[in-house]
């Protein structure tokens, strides 16, 4: 009588792990000083954007370590009740991989400079610097074909 040796392989299929879309802003208007809080039109930017992003559910908020940035996202942190998590915005590059590795919606808050920079780091597009005076516009990054996908869109509050 032959036996034969029937071999089961099971392959574990990993999915590709990635946010379903992710926010890049700027911090609203900010007093001046050092480390300055937000402005009064700052904080009704910030109640703005609480009220626009909450639609989405975001998951996952970062912030660089400023007032201004985090006073940006305290609103939306209160409406979620997620913590808002302290990223450094000089390891833009580190910040960008880990951002990718990511599940659900994730909001990051940052600077002039840094939000496009990650912007272009996500996408592979070069997008300008905003302007110092400019607060109302912001990214909406979304996974299309496992590849990221910028829109830049208006707050449309002036």
């Amino acid at each position: 009588m032959k036996r034969y040796l029937l071999v089961l392989c099971f392959f574990s299929i990993t999915a590709f792990a990635a946010p379903n879309k992710i926010f890049l802003l700027r911090h609203a208007e900010k007093q001046s000083g050092e480390n300055p809080s937000l402005t009064l039109a700052g904080k009704k930017r910030a109640l703005w954007l609480a009220n626009k992003l909450s639609e989405y559910q975001p998951n996952l908020l970062f912030s660089t370590d400023y007032n201004r940035t985090k006073e940006t996202l305290a609103p939306l942190a209160k409406n979620e009740k997620v913590d808002v998590i302290i990223y450094d915005p000089r390891k833009l590059a580190e910040f960008s991989k880990q951002l990718k590795a990511l599940e659900g919606i994730v909001v990051v808050a940052g600077h002039s400079n840094t939000t496009p920079m990650l912007a272009n780091m996500l996408t592979g597009e070069k997008f300008s610097q905003f302007n110092e005076m400019q607060f109302d516009s912001y990214f909406e990054i979304n996974l299309l074909n496992q590849r990221y996908i910028a829109e830049i869109k208006s707050m449309g509050l002036k």
